[in-house]
């Protein structure tokens, strides 16, 4: 029986739109959606955000000079369109509060940089429901790498078999299973999590 669930944030909490930012970002750079998208993520611009490497100020300027950015977008239009590219997702929520409903200790454990962290704590469910928010930014390392399930052990006090993680990525799921956790790897348009986790954490 596990005591507490650990849920990732993107696209198993809330969804995710990475093309949202690129079409809006679009409009002040001469870079297509596109090409915007695959200049952003899956590099060392994206790791360097979401460790905390650099700031969101840092960032915006990195991204201002290889995209070309119009001079006139500033950084709090630049801010709004990248929390764009996160979503309601109303059946994650509903899980989280299920978990809570159950007695299980909840926390979010997840790759994220400080703008999409404020989507978090500006959602009273996602902000209050979790005990603690294990976050890469500040945490200094991101998934797949063991230190950050491993910082989650340290803060909550808990054995890594006492938690069921949950997250949308494969390798993450693997990564927390060889750590000790259960692991539930979710699809969001294919399954259903409020229904999964009853059946699981009964």
């Amino acid at each position: 029986m596990y005591s507490s669930v650990v849920f990732d944030f993107g696209n198993v909490l809330c969804g995710v739109n990475r093309m949202a930012f690129s079409r809006a970002a679009a409009a002040h750079s001469r870079l297509g959606p596109g090409e915007l998208d695959a200049l952003l993520w899956g590099g060392r611009l994206e790791r360097a955000l979401e460790t905390g490497e650099i700031d969101s100020h840092d960032y915006f300027e990195k991204v201002r000079s290889l995209a070309k950015l119009d001079p006139d977008y500033s950084y709090e239009a630049f801010a709004s369109d990248f929390a764009k590219i996160i979503e309601p997702h109303p059946e994650g929520e509903e899980a989280l509060r299920l978990a809570k409903r159950l007695g299980k200790r909840c926390f979010v454990l997840s790759n994220t940089s400080f703008i999409h962290a404020k989507c978090i704590f500006g959602n009273e469910t996602l902000a209050s429901l979790p005990e603690l928010h294990i976050l890469s930014y500040k945490i200094g390392v991101m998934k797949p790498n063991p230190e950050i399930w491993r910082a989650l052990l340290r803060y909550s006090g808990l054995s890594a078999e006492e938690c069921l993680y949950v997250d949308d990525v494969s390798e993450y799921c693997v990564t927390a299973r060889k750590l000790g956790f259960g692991a539930l790897c979710y699809d969001k348009n294919t399954q259903n999590l409020p229904k999964i986790l009853a059946d699981m954490l009964k």
